[in-house]
This record gives C-alpha cells, sequence and structure tokens, in this order.
C-alpha cells in the first residue's frame, strides 16, 4: 500500500494568474522551441510558453527534469502514450503536437490555452448554478469519454485541470504525466478528489476517474469537497470517507436529478458509479432536461448572486529561511466602528473576553499565548456564534498555530472559520487577508492574488492587507514589490512590531544582512518580548559571524520563550563553535520538547557527523529524520522541504534517492538560496561536484549562511576547489 500520493505538476497549458517569470535562469531554447517565459512547475517537470518556429506559433512546452523518463522503456512509454493521445480529436481537449528530447530532457508541446481555470473561476466569482455546473460537467465528461475510448485515462481530473478559455470553450488539460506518475509512485492524484479504492492500494480505472468528476461537479456547486483528504495518511483519508458530507447538506436547492448524479459518481462502491464518462455525460444531460445535441460547449451563465465559499486549496509550497510565523489580526477599531449587531450584541463578559483573545493574538511570538487566544475566540463565539469578528479572529489564530505546529489541519480550521466569517459579514477584510495568507503559504498564487484584492478593496489603508499582499509578492518571486507593501504596511501601523519583522524576514531573504539586522531591532524595541524577532536576529548576526551576540540573542529567545525551536538553534550554533558535545545535548534537549521534529533530527545528525567521532549515531539520527519527514508527505512538494530530504539521503549514503529529490528541488525553486545549497551539497556528498560547485557559489552569493558554509567539514574539500573560488568570485564581483 502506497502512503505518499504525490500531487503532479499543477500548471500545464496556459494557464493564468500563475507566477510568469522562470525560477532562475532557464535557457533561452530546447531544440529549436525558443522559451518565452515559465508558467507553470511541479515534483516531475516545468511549463513553458515557448515559440514554434516551423509552425510559426506560440506552444506550451513541457519539459520533464533532467533524467526523468530519459531511458529508453521509459521514453518509450511515453511516446506511445503522447501518440495515443494525439490521436484522439476532441474540441474539449488541449491536442497534443509532438514529443522529443533534447539537452537531456523530455519534452512535449501542446496549444498554448489563454483563460481561467474553474478553480480560478470559483474563487473570483463564488459558486457555479447548477445548470452551469452541469454544462461544464458534459462537456468534461465527453472530452473523458473521448480519452477512454482512445484506451487511456487521466488520473488527475480537477478543478485545476480544466480550463474555460477566453472564447467560452471549456478544455480538460494535464494529460501526458498520467502514466509516469503510475509508475514512479504506483498512486496518481491529488488527494481530495481520489476514489477510497486508490488510498486502499487499488489501481487507476475508469471508476476513480468517475469519482473525480463527482467530485468536480460537488466543488463547482458547493466550493468545497466531500472529504478533506490532502494532508491524511492513508489510514486517517480512508476512515475520512464514511463521513463525507453529503451535498444536499451545502446545496439543498440543486435539482434533485444533479444532486442524484453527483452521489452516483461518488459511490463507495466502484460497481455502483457511472460505468462510463458517456453514461455520466448521459446523466448529465438528463438533469438538465435535454438529451443535447452531440458537443454542448458550457458558456457563462447569469447569476444573480455571487455566492460566498468556502475553497480548500492544496498546493506546492514554500518556506522561508527565517519563519517568523505572524498574525495579522485586522483594522479592529475601524471594524468595531461599524457596529455590526453581533458587536452590539455582545456582554460585558463577552466584550472582556474578545480584548483578552485579542491581545494574546497580537502577541502571537509565544505559542502558548495562540493556545489561550483560541480558547478565548471559541468561549465568544459560543456567547454569539453570529460574531464575525471573532470566527475572523479565530481563523487568524488558527493560521499563526499553523507556524508552530505545522499541521495541515490547522489550515483546514483557519479557512473554515475565516469563510465562515465571510459568510456572517462579508465586507470586512480580516478573514480574506487570513484566506490570502493561507494561499501564499502554499503557493496557490491564483488564490492568494483573488483574496488579498478582496481584503484592499474593504479596506484600502489596512496595514495587514498591504503586508498581506507582500507575502503574495514573495510566493510570486517578486522580492522588491514584497518590500515595498512591508514598508507600506509600517508607514501605515508605525507602532507596530509585525511590520519591521516582516521587512527584516524580507531583507534577509534578499541577502541585505545589515537592514535585516536594523529592523529586527527596531521590532524588538517595539516589543521586548518578542522571542520570535531575537531568534531570527541570531540567525543574521550568524550570518554575519558575529556569533557571540547570535548567542546573546539566543539566550534571549529561550528566557521568553524556552521552545525547542529556540534549543535547536542553539544547539546549530554551538556546532559552528565546534563544542560538537554541547550542541548534540542541545539538539537532545529539543527532541525532549517536540519528539516529531525532524529538522531537529537533522542538526543533531550534524553534531555527530561534524565530531567525526559518532558516525554510527550520525547515520541513525539522519534516518530518524528521513523517517518523520517522509510520513509528512503532504510537505514534499515544497522546495525547502525536497532540498533537505535530498541532503539527508545523502547524508545516510543513498545517492539515487538524494539526486532525484536534489533535481525536484530546483525544479520547483531554482532562486532559493537554501533549495540551490542543500541541493548542492547533496550533489557534493554524492560525488557530483560539477553540479554542485555553481549552486552552492550561488546559494553563498546571494545570501545564504556564510558561516555554515565555511565552517561544514563536509564541504572542506570543495571550498579550496579553485574551480568554485572562481565560480563564487565571479558571482558576488557580478552582484556589486
Amino acid at each position: 500500500m502506497n502512503e505518499d500520493p504525490t500531487i503532479p505538476i499543477g500548471a500545464l497549458a496556459g494557464k493564468q494568474n500563475v507566477p510568469a517569470e522562470p525560477a532562475g535562469a532557464p535557457a533561452a531554447a530546447w531544440g529549436s522551441f525558443a522559451l518565452l517565459a515559465r508558467v507553470g512547475f511541479g515534483g516531475f517537470g516545468e511549463v513553458y510558453r515557448a515559440w514554434d518556429p516551423h509552425l510559426q506559433r506560440e506552444v506550451a512546452l513541457k519539459l520533464l527534469l533532467p533524467g526523468v523518463a530519459t531511458g529508453e522503456a521509459e521514453y518509450e512509454a511515453m511516446l506511445r502514450e503522447a501518440r495515443a493521445l494525439a490521436s484522439v480529436r476532441h474540441p474539449n481537449i488541449v491536442p497534443v503536437y509532438g514529443i522529443d528530447r533534447h539537452d537531456g530532457r523530455v519534452g512535449f508541446w501542446t496549444d498554448f490555452v489563454r483563460g481561467k481555470t474553474l478553480s480560478v473561476l470559483v474563487g473570483e466569482q463564488g459558486t457555479f448554478g447548477a445548470r452551469e455546473a452541469a454544462l461544464i460537467g458534459l462537456d468534461v465528461a465527453r472530452a473523458l469519454s473521448a480519452v477512454h475510448r482512445g484506451g487511456m485515462l487521466h488520473r488527475d481530473i480537477k478543478a485545476e485541470n480544466v480550463m474555460r478559455e477566453e472564447g467560452g470553450r471549456i478544455l480538460l488539460m494535464d494529460f501526458g504525466l498520467s502514466a509516469l506518475e503510475q509508475r514512479q509512485t504506483n498512486i496518481a492524484g491529488t488527494p481530495n478528489y481520489m476514489a477510497p479504492e486508490l488510498f486502499a492500494g487499488g489501481r487507476s480505472t475508469v471508476a476513480t476517474d468517475i469519482y473525480a468528476m463527482g467530485v468536480l461537479l460537488y466543488f463547482l456547486v458547493s466550493g468545497d469537497y466531500p472529504a478533506r483528504l490532502s494532508g491524511l495518511t492513508t489510514k486517517e483519508a480512508l476512515d475520512a470517507f464514511p463521513a463525507r458530507r453529503p451535498l444536499m447538506d451545502l446545496r439543498p436547492d440543486l435539482p434533485e436529478s444533479l444532486l442524484r448524479t453527483v452521489s452516483t459518481a461518488m459511490e463507495m462502491d466502484p460497481a455502483k458509479r457511472f460505468t462510463s464518462a458517456g453514461q455520466l455525460a448521459s446523466a448529465l444531460a438528463e438533469s438538465l432536461g435535454t438529451h443535447a445535441p452531440a458537443e454542448v460547449v458550457a458558456a457563462p451563465e447569469q447569476r444573480p448572486e455571487k455566492k460566498k465559499l468556502r475553497i480548500w486549496m492544496y498546493g506546492v509550497v514554500a518556506a522561508a529561511l527565517l519563519a517568523s510565523y505572524l498574525v495579522w489580526p485586522g483594522n479592529l477599531r475601524r471594524l468595531l466602528h461599524r457596529g455590526s449587531a453581533s458587536d452590539q450584541a455582545l456582554s460585558s463578559a463577552a466584550s472582556d473576553e474578545f480584548a483578552k483573545a485579542q491581545d494574546l493574538l497580537l502577541h502571537s511570538y509565544k505559542e502558548s499565548n495562540l493556545a489561550e487566544a483560541v480558547k478565548g475566540f471559541e468561549a465568544v463565539l459560543k456567547a454569539d456564534p453570529t460574531n464575525a469578528l471573532a470566527a475572523a479572529r479565530l481563523g487568524a489564530a488558527f493560521f499563526a498555530q499553523h507556524g508552530y505546529k505545522d499541521d495541515p489541519k490547522l489550515l483546514d480550521h483557519a479557512r473554515e472559520w475565516s469563510n465562515r466569517a465571510i459568510a456572517l459579514q462579508p465586507e470586512f477584510a480580516a478573514p480574506y487577508i487570513t484566506l490570502a495568507r493561507i494561499a501564499a503559504l502554499e503557493r496557490d498564487t491564483d488564490q492568494a492574488t483573488v483574496q488579498v484584492k478582496k481584503a484592499l478593496a474593504f479596506e484600502p489603508r489596512s496595514a495587514e492587507a498591504h503586508a498581506a499582499q507582500g507575502e503574495v509578492y514573495e510566493a510570486q518571486g517578486l522580492g522588491d514589490k514584497a518590500i515595498t507593501e512591508y514598508q507600506q504596511a509600517s508607514s501605515l501601523a508605525p507602532d507596530d512590531w509585525r511590520w519591521p519583522m516582516s521587512l527584516g524576514v524580507a531583507e534577509f531573504r534578499r541577502g541585505n544582512v545589515q537592514e535585516a539586522i536594523a529592523q529586527l531591532q527596531h521590532a524588538i524595541e517595539l516589543d521586548s518580548g518578542n522571542a520570535e524577532a531575537f531568534y531570527d536576529l541570531s540567525i543574521a548576526h550568524r550570518q554575519l559571524g558575529q556569533l557571540e551576540q547570535a548567542r546573546t540573542d539566543l539566550d534571549q529567545a529561550l528566557k521568553l520563550d524556552p521552545t525547542a525551536k529556540n534549543y535547536a538553534a542553539l544547539g546549530a550554533l554551538l556546532l559552528f563553535q565546534g563544542q560538537f558535545e554541547k550542541a548534540a545535548e542541545m539538539e537532545r534537549k529539543a527532541i525532549e520538547l517536540d519528539p516529531n521534529n525532524y529538522e531537529v533530527y537533522e542538526d543533531l545528525g550534524a553534531a555527530y557527523s561534524w565530531s567525526g567521532t559518532n558516525h554510527d549515531k550520525a547515520v541513525q539520527a539522519y534516518r530518524k529524520a528521513i523517517e518523520l519527514e517522509e510520513a509528512d508527505h503532504t510537505k514534499k512538494q515544497e522546495p525547502w522541504r525536497v532540498a533537505k530530504l535530498a541532503d539527508d539521503y545523502a547524508a545516510v549514503g543513498d545517492k539515487n534517492k538524494s539526486l532525484v529529490l536534489a533535481r525536484q528541488a530546483l525544479a520547483l525553486d531554482s532562486n532559493d538560496p537554501f533549495v540551490n545549497y542543500k541541493a548542492g551539497e547533496a550533489f557534493e556528498l554524492s560525488g557530483q561536484r560539477e553540479a554542485a560547485i555553481p549552486l552552492i557559489a550561488k546559494a553563498v552569493a546571494t545570501g545564504y549562511d556564510a558561516y555554515e558554509f565555511e565552517h561544514s567539514p563536509e564541504l572542506a574539500s570543495l571550498r579550496s576547489d579553485p574551480k568554485f573560488i572562481a565560480a563564487l568570485a565571479a558571482l558576488k564581483e557580478r552582484k556589486q
């Protein structure tokens, strides 16, 4: 049984509102194709808007990662699937034009389609009406029927893989990697759309595609999923299926025929589902009260109102080197001044409880404060379930807790309460800010942009909304714009410690360490109890080699908040100072406080490894880190996590696994200094120095912890290599 359903590449044939800038400096060409812009990326490859000089037109070119499907057997299988798909002629399928190999990479190309995915449309416009959803489903089902008749499966039907073209045509996309994913993982798909038999170890079939179609229809009319399965283990997912929410509970206004169609498509027993996509299409046509002509193209339907919805998105995400999980609870005074009915109805006791919880939330740099804030907001909502502000604050508190515990269920709670706040009172910024930050964290920049625009529309002078816009820009790789937004937030609320914290983190990411220190010190001046600011400040001082000052910072952080993270950071600092035994002691203390934190085990492994006398203990610690990290399968697509896992596999001598993960991390984000450094280290430990040199040189030149690099015994040989010295010097000179 496979417990790791890998989420495949997310943006394919010209999807809009994804980061258009390449993550790094890609080649200008692949074969005869000119690469114009990278528009999508994922665990197996990346997608470019490219120019085909033979046909003189733009195409969407999907390039697999170097080393993926380059073996003759794999390439032949890909070629057979591409040929089979090219033979399928259907107006609702993006056609494949060709497949080839160049420069050690396999690529194939399709139409470049301009439009918006159904996911984006639901985010922008609200849920679909019954008729429009059925028309869309009819087009997708007919396209899927054509695929099945061609002897293929889709394996990843979801709202992100169906586009409404600018002219209104519905297109089913993202084929091409399905066979590859099946071979690589024994399972393919996106968890929320996957049938129960896939979680039980079964293989993809026509019935699993039908099930995904049912979930797609459910999402279009509800904005939610029947069961939220992303982030769950296989067992947890199987346990969640019996508790699925009937669509009737969310949309009792829908016609009975459509409710029955969706229910049949999502039957637990595959034998009880529609036997074919054609049969599903017939049922949808009947729900429309017609047997509709052979090809119906869904067109926009006039809706009397835009329904508010709950969006549960799980995508490729990234994390900052300095993780300052800050809470932005919104402009309390402005909102209360509006005098909503729920505010006016609050008793004195509930009002006091709210104020206390609000204060705790504003001091979110202590994890214990957040637990108390959650209890406080829950108490207010128990007294007044219609209080939109308390619901929004509770969503923000759950999001902040996720920063400490990294539990996907906390993001679910944050979404749920933010959406409940919107349902109660849609015209204030706070819940949209939380939704934008969640989407930015997950690198779902489509949804992040939608939500932050709503927040700024309601409160254009909200410091929280501008800072959320900064996070969205960072998720898109637009660092300059992000800093401008953080500066705007600081100007709007100059006494708030959160905005110099955000600025400090952003400046550090860009390699401006002195400016980062200045901003972090300003945050501490505004609130001296901020343990997170001291923690971040220690990293910045360590970057400059100021270890004693970094030690002072960490001592203060531990005094204010004795957490596993702060003990682990102290252990890392002692490691750089050569105090290996003391470093291991601090890491063991961190493990006592947080036994499931794989990063602490990585640090413990480094302490044993660098001492040179505890090789077996080092391998044991790294293997424990790998075990915990592999179990946390929901995060595998985060570039920095993939890079760390690659480094861990290299540390235990598994070169093949390490190199695959290192390439995957670079495909996800080749601009992040942390990703470059860890991937480069994995290459170096695996004996591929030629690949390691440019990566580590780029990382060090663009802001990675120089002190760690200069003191790592594992990189001693590379540091003295003339090729590395020359590469680093050239990059530093270019930067100046």
